[in-house]
């Protein structure tokens, strides 16, 4: 056996030490990149996993969305149904009522002497006519899909007209606004709106009472016109169907007023909220803008040209 000189053992020492070495950061090397792979394989797995998350939420949705549009479409057709005959009955209602109305008044003017047990009566018949007539206007106005023609209109003068077509109970005081505003819109519209609002007040307070009406500008392009009354308010879990078609809470009620009211302001562009403070009464809150459809397209072109412009002088 061959024997190895001092020098010969240290040479083959330094190449092994050498070699391990070497091998140590081939080990390091593989080890980090194993590490990265393992990192972007963690980091590919949440994102998988945010995704498949995401995807169930969506699909959770889309289903809650179809769900809902199938909910809405049943009730809608339900309501189709509902008001093709409801407006048959109020349309053959009609007539008659008015006859009932001018021969009651005809009779009325012709009793020269009446005692008050006598006056009462009339007084109960003339409120029924009125509710009745009310009501069927109801009808008529939520299942008939007219369209808005919108003209330059003052709300004071709106309101004006409101009252006359209102028999306002002696108990009731009327606050009107102390401010005006002109808008574009629909008056006779409007009316159907401020004469179901207002009624609907004096119900709720049992014919006894102060109603506040408000005009105030919410911003440069917005009028606010609010509905206060001083009844005992809505309760908090009713609010969020009070716009509900055939929804209502009162036996001589159709529950189509304050839908038509929505629709209609809707029709508008604008907005109709109901708030209620514990013991404070209801407040109506109805949101116009003061501009035309014309007004608003040409405003929204000039800050178009604007943005051009700053775009053109910031290169």
């Amino acid at each position: 056996m061959r024997e190895f000189s001092n020098e010969e053992l240290s040479k083959l020492l330094v190449t092994k030490v050498n070699q391990l070495k070497k091998e140590k950061e081939q080990t390091q090397e593989l080890n980090e990149r194993l590490e990265q792979h393992l990192a972007e394989l963690e980091e590919t797995t949440s994102k998988l996993e945010e995704t498949q998350e995401e995807l169930k939420k969506e699909r959770d949705n889309l289903e809650r969305q179809v769900k809902l549009k199938t909910k809405q479409l049943l009730k809608k057709e339900k309501l189709t149904v509902i008001g093709e005959l409801s407006a048959r009955i109020a349309h053959d209602m009609g007539n008659p009522l008015s006859i009932i109305k001018n021969t009651a008044e005809i009779i009325k003017t012709s009793q020269k002497n009446m005692d008050s047990s006598v006056k009462l009566l009339w007084d109960r018949h003339e409120r029924a006519v009125y509710r009745i007539s009310h009501q069927v206007e109801d009808v008529l106005e939520f299942v008939k899909d007219a369209q808005i023609k919108k003209k330059p209109a003052k709300i004071s003068v709106i309101l004006r007209d409101t009252l006359e077509r209102i028999k306002i109970p002696n108990t009731i005081k009327i606050n009107l606004p102390k401010t005006d505003a002109t808008i574009p819109c629909d008056s006779e519209k409007l009316e159907v709106v401020f004469v179901n609002l207002i009624m609907n007040s004096i119900q709720a307070m049992g014919n006894n009472g102060e109603i506040y009406i408000n005009i105030s500008d919410e911003s440069n392009d917005i009028v606010l016109i609010t509905f206060k009354d001083t009844g005992h308010g809505i309760p908090r879990k009713i609010i969020p169907k009070i716009f509900d078609p055939l929804f209502t809470t009162r036996q001589i009620g159709t529950g189509l007023g304050l839908p038509s009211c929505k629709n209609i302001i809707e029709k508008h562009g604008g907005s109709i909220d109901v708030s209620s403070p514990k013991g404070k009464g209801a407040i109506f809150l109805i949101r116009l803008s003061k501009k035309t459809e014309w007004e608003q397209i040409s405003k929204i072109g000039e800050k178009e040209k604007l943005t051009d412009y700053i775009t053109s002088i910031s290169k």
